[in-house]
């Protein structure tokens, strides 16, 4: 609980000096388009980004896709999901989100269940709609704001405050204090196949982006700062259909009438839209590795 406490402290550190220096309102979009003072640097190793997507993730990513069918696919997202649900609970909590903490547990309690270890979704046709949260979101509730906007290759984009979250998340995860044989490998796993699995889900929306032309540094940056107001303020924002690059934007699998499976439309949430490859399962492959409701 010490060693806890202690990273959020840090986290807390890192995002609280943006506070003086910034000059926009933590909700203001239109002002968060405008906070990328390190735009050289970050543009920089964006293309580091897009040359190792190009050779490793795309390829691997589509490869997934041709060996693979659809249910398979979102049974896969679905159970990751549902290993995100005590990060998402305990946010849940930390933002005093009574309602949406016990949605997060009669979901987790049912698809870990009825929906075999989380493959199968039932929990969404039973009423408990899906919802994602952070720390970087808990911390924009708590009123810190976002600080510069940060692009890192494999991870996405970012900015100093959600950043500084993720680290929280990590801490906030079971599986990262889980000892038994092979645990290692089981996260290692686990961050490898959310990647790829995420990578596959958004192959359209990257190549609807390219064919667009265009600087598509900026679009990135512009989806990802949208995106991520309208994951703050729990989809209370209206938003154009762009990808969410933080979750796994595969469709789950939920029961239906006929016995047979139903898929939620890609993207029909707020919270599927955010950055490309910027995944704490992805940074757990790597490195071990919405907010106020009405």
């Amino acid at each position: 609980m010490r060693g806890l406490v202690s990273i959020m402290v840090l986290a807390a550190c890192l995002a609280a000096p943006t506070i003086a220096s910034a000059q926009e309102a933590p909700g203001d979009v239109s002002a968060a388009a405008s906070s990328d003072p390190w735009e050289g640097f970050n543009r920089g190793l964006f293309s580091v980004h897009q040359a190792v997507d190009g050779a490793v993730l795309e390829p691997v990513a589509r490869g997934y896709r041709v060996a693979t069918p659809r249910l398979f696919r979102a049974g896969v997202s679905n159970f990751l999901r549902n290993l995100k649900s005590p990060v998402i609970f305990a946010n849940d909590v930390l933002q005093g989100e009574v309602n949406r903490a016990g949605a997060t547990v009669g979901r987790f309690a049912i698809n870990t269940t009825l929906g075999v270890a989380g493959i199968f979704d039932p929990a969404t046709s039973m009423g408990l709609e899906r919802h994602d949260e952070d720390f970087g979101q808990t911390l924009a509730v708590w009123g810190v704001p976002s600080g510069p906007y940060i692009f890192v290759p494999l991870f996405g984009p970012t900015t100093l405050r959600d950043g500084a979250g993720q680290i929280v998340d990590v801490a906030l995860d079971p599986l990262t204090y889980a000892d038994f044989d092979d645990a290692d490998t089981v996260r290692a796993a686990r961050g490898i196949i959310s990647g790829i699995a995420q990578r596959e889900a958004l192959i359209d929306q990257i190549d609807s982006f390219e064919a667009q032309g265009g600087d598509l540094y900026v679009t990135y940056r512009s989806a990802y700062e949208v995106s991520r107001e309208a994951a703050i303020q729990n989809g209370r924002v209206d938003v154009q259909d762009l990808p969410d690059f933080d979750d796994i934007d595969e469709a789950p699998v939920t029961n239906t009438p006929n016995g047979g499976a139903s898929a939620e439309a890609i993207q029909q949430q707020p919270d599927q839209i955010q950055e490309a490859g910027n995944s704490v399962a992805l940074k757990e492959a790597i490195a071990l590795p919405k907010s106020k409701q009405d």
